[in-house]
């Protein structure tokens, strides 16, 4: 893997890293009460919408890795395709 592709891997693990530590404050805010009661609903259907904002930050995640960063710098098909893939993810922060 070369340095800019490096940079790129690491500024996208950064950038879903921060996500989920947002929705992991946003779930606890949502269920200790300090946000969400003027949004309406119940408790439990705002900790239910914090929790589902977590998994899918952290199915994010997983997914980059599982099935972009694996396929980083492999020859072949994939590897061109995971090369174009991670343009494609870090495009909308340029």
């Amino acid at each position: 893997m070369n340095n800019s592709t490096q940079a790129m891997v690491d500024f996208l693990r950064d950038k879903y890293r921060r996500n989920i530590e947002m929705q992991e404050n946003i779930f606890t805010a949502f269920t200790d009460g300090r946000i969400g009661v003027e949004l309406g609903g119940s408790p439990e259907a705002r900790a239910d919408f914090a929790r589902r904002s977590l998994h899918e930050a952290e199915s994010m995640l997983e997914l980059f890795e599982t099935t972009n960063v694996a396929h980083l710098g492999t020859t072949g098909p994939m590897g061109a395709i995971a090369k174009q893939q991670l343009r494609i993810l870090a495009r909308p922060f340029l």
